[in-house]
């Protein structure tokens, strides 16, 4: 299933852009390490094969892949810093309170547009120009 997933207009150009300029990106989802086959093959086959992907142990999971060089477990997330951070699920703001001066860039969606923000360092973006245009 997601490898069927289609390309969000403007993200890959703008990823690639921002790795081009010396950037660090890091996809860090709190998908199970199940799903970390799949999902490093589509980055890689939309030409997101210099971006680092990491499965965050969010939940705990019991079949978590410890010690693996694409897994995280929560004490090592928290010691990693970012300037800025894009998200689309309010659920996951917690993780960031670790990071008070962090900029979090919303992607709109559906499931976030009712949700209040944690702070002014939050701001909703409707596509991936806008979120292109915030971090310059």
């Amino acid at each position: 299933m997601l490898l069927s997933y289609e390309e969000t207009p403007d993200a890959i150009k703008t990823v690639n852009n921002w790795i081009d300029k010396g950037h660090d990106v890091k996809i860090i989802t709190g998908r199970p390490f199940s799903a970390y086959e799949a999902s490093r093959q589509w980055l890689n086959e939309h030409n997101l094969e210099r971006v680092n992907l990491f499965c965050l142990n969010k939940y705990g999971r019991e079949n978590f892949i410890n010690g693996s060089t694409f897994s995280l477990e929560l004490e090592d997330y928290y010691k990693m810093h970012f300037d800025f951070a894009i998200e689309d699920s309010p659920a996951a703001f917690k993780f960031f309170n670790h990071l008070p001066n962090l900029r979090v860039l919303v992607f709109d969606r559906p499931w976030n547009q009712n949700c209040e923000f944690p702070n002014q360092n939050y701001k909703r973006c409707f596509d991936w120009k806008l979120i292109s245009d915030s971090v310059i």
